[in-house]
């Protein structure tokens, strides 16, 4: 038998494999597919580079602690398109100031901002060497731009020459510590002209300065209340005793100087 002509070994070798599909030039499908990314990478590198209004101004509520420029520098946002603005990237620069409990940032079209403050509510302030810090019930330390924004209850803080925002301490002895500072000149005898609280280093824990020339002495913080109330207690019995010192740290027996 004569050996096939190469035209028909060419034709062999070119015909399809049973139940493979030709191959279809043009699919609707894939090209619109193609055309939807065009367009989407068209209109991204529109807003990239094409001259986009940015956003003006951020309106900022619930600021005292924080004044309103330093939360809009904070976010960035001002002065950005939008687009390019993060509601959560803003909202984490935000928590990062000690003095701001919560916050919420809103964006809309076209070019709206929004901050919303939740500040720390300071129940006193905490002295430690030259600064004067505001505190909350926390126990969490942070600066104020308004001096007014707490109250007029100090604790003088002698364990450390040194402390820095969003530090915590505490929060048990910064409510036994407040507690003591509310105390009233003259509340508990009348030469506790001056009463200070400071926290000692030492095993005298919560120290209440009276400015009588001499001073109550309370340890930790658990059982204030008690302990508070045999001071006064003792205090009344001895209304003109002089004293050094009276140490009330352990409910079950006072122990004072001179005796």
């Amino acid at each position: 038998m004569a050996a096939p002509s190469g035209t028909a070994v060419a034709r062999r070798g070119t015909r399809r494999k049973r139940g493979e599909r030709p191959a279809r030039v043009g699919d609707p499908a894939r090209l619109a597919a193609g055309v939807v990314a065009a367009v989407c990478a068209a209109g991204i590198a529109t807003l990239v580079f094409v001259d986009v209004e940015p956003i003006p101004s951020v309106e900022v509520a619930g600021a005292r602690h924080v004044t309103a420029d330093a939360a809009r520098q904070l976010t960035g946002l001002a002065g950005i398109p939008l687009f390019r603005a993060s509601a959560t990237e803003a909202r984490t620069a935000l928590l990062a100031n000690a003095a701001i409990r919560d916050a919420r940032v809103d964006l809309g079209l076209p070019t709206s901002a929004r901050i919303t403050l939740t500040e720390r509510e300071a129940g006193g302030r905490w002295i430690v060497g030259p600064l004067e810090w505001f505190v909350d019930a926390e126990g969490v330390l942070f600066a104020s731009s308004d001096p007014t924004a707490a109250p007029a209850l100090r604790v003088l803080d002698d364990r450390s020459p040194s402390r820095f925002a969003g530090e915590r301490i505490d929060p048990a002895l910064v409510a036994a510590a407040l507690r003591l500072a509310k105390i009233a000149p003259g509340e508990l005898r009348q030469d506790a002209t001056a009463p200070r609280v400071r926290i000692d280093p030492g095993p005298s824990g919560i120290v209440l300065e009276t400015g009588g020339g001499w001073e109550a002495r309370f340890g930790e913080p658990q059982g204030i209340e008690e302990k508070l109330d045999l001071l006064v207690r003792f205090l009344r019995d001895q209304p003109g005793r002089r004293l050094e010192y009276v140490d009330v740290r352990s409910t079950d027996r006072i122990v004072f100087s001179p005796e």
